[in-house]
């Protein structure tokens, strides 16, 4: 488990602690970046990255951010930190920058995926502050930087997506065919339409009066896992959610023992199959098409804080997906420097079967709950689910066999 925290007077840090007794306790926090209090919490603006390899490497990414000409980038320029630990997680080596040579502006929303024979890859946006700006904002990307020798050394970065959503999380698995799968929110500049008063709706700021279509989409690398080139973003959903600003909600995505591929994601669009909300589809042609979206949670109110979704499977292929449900939610009256909320929330959890069918769909856990990253991940039958709640954070273990 990872996790960021603030450090009296060193600024922040990003901790792991390892269970070995299936989550009932856990090892001291151990900190993953070699230099002290460098980790700008207002500047990890999703959860950080993790993964394990297949001999019990550890893999962390995050980000660093610094501001050497405020006038010429006003958000700064954040950059990704990677480190690994060949020894369980006990030491990490000196955080390094996966993508040096990336356009320079902001890479974010990293995820991480290894496959079998240890190759790592992570999949992070790139917004590029030398192209001016379109109808989607400053131009965005979604790329994939790999190692082939289990994170000592990595190669250029590719572009998957040439059009991506500026502030959606990324998740990146590894198929039954040893590809790199990625799921993220496309940005579809050929759409642009006109906003009026008319048409206008809670999610469409007022600072822009044209509107793109984002829609979540699946691409896969074409190079026997290389991850060097990339099919053409096929979309999820269909859903044609016309939004001029980012709305912060990712997907999740994941495959089952037979193949199968399991995507969840949250959608504004009034036209979607049953209106705005929160839905589920598989594929079995890799990401091609998908079946009838099935709806895991409709709104009630026309706007909420954003959220993003994850999504485990288990042994027995259901498909687990978890997200805050932030209906009654409202913005601090700081929100404007910290993007904070107040009120309560909860996390909702949706276990789905392999045939679209809902097993479970409620609220798992009520309380403070305003951060929208709930991780869900699983193994040796079990199933893991970790929230922020206030300024604690929380874990729960699953035993999908119970």
């Amino acid at each position: 488990m990872a996790f960021f925290r603030a450090e009296n007077g060193s600024g922040g840090n990003m901790y792991m602690q390892r269970s070995d007794d299936g989550g009932k306790t856990f090892s001291a926090p151990v900190r993953v970046n070699d230099k002290e209090g460098d980790v700008i919490l207002s500047a990890q603006w999703s959860a950080p990255a993790l993964a394990v390899g297949q001999n019990g490497e550890v893999y962390a990414v995050w980000y660093h951010n610094e501001n050497p000409d405020p006038e010429k980038y006003p958000w700064g320029i954040t950059s990704l930190r990677f480190t690994r630990s060949l020894d369980g997680g006990k030491t990490f080596e000196p955080a390094r920058d996966p993508s040096p040579d990336d356009p320079v502006g902001e890479r974010s929303y990293p995820y991480m995926a290894v496959s079998k024979d240890n190759h790592v890859y992570i999949s992070y946006l790139n917004l590029d502050y030398s192209k001016e700006d379109d109808v989607s904002g400053t131009p965005t990307v979604l790329r994939v930087v790999s190692s082939a020798d289990g994170g000592k050394t990595f190669g250029k970065s590719k572009i998957a997506d040439k059009s991506a959503c500026q502030c959606c999380a990324t998740v990146a698995t590894m198929g039954p065919d040893n590809e790199l799968y990625i799921s993220s929110r496309s940005t579809f500049q050929g759409t642009a339409e006109k906003i009026t008063n008319e048409t206008r709706t809670d999610y469409m700021g007022h600072h822009n009066d044209m509107a793109i279509i984002r829609d979540i989409t699946v691409e896969h690398s074409t190079d026997s896992g290389m991850a060097q080139s990339f099919s053409e973003p096929s979309k999820v959903g269909n859903d044609s959610w016309f939004m001029n600003g980012c709305p912060d909600a990712g997907p999740g995505m994941a495959f089952d023992s037979k193949g199968r591929m399991h995507v969840a994601w949250f959608t504004g669009s009034e036209t979607a199959s049953q209106g705005q909300g929160f839905y589920y589809t598989h594929s079995d042609d890799k990401g091609a098409t998908f079946s009838k979206p099935v709806p895991i949670h409709l709104l009630s109110e026309k706007w909420i804080p954003p959220t993003t979704q994850y999504l485990a499977v288990d042994k027995n292929d259901n498909a687990w997906i978890t997200f805050v449900n932030s209906e009654g939610l409202k913005k601090s009256p700081t929100y404007d420097e910290d993007h904070s909320y107040v009120g309560d929330g909860s996390v909702t959890l949706a276990v789905v079967d392999r045939d679209g069918n809902i097993l479970h769909n409620g609220a798992f856990a009520k309380g403070d709950i305003t951060k929208h990253y709930p991780y869900t991940t699983g193994a040796d039958g079990k199933i893991v689910i970790s929230w922020i709640e206030g300024d604690d954070v929380k874990l729960a273990v699953i035993d999908t066999a119970a």
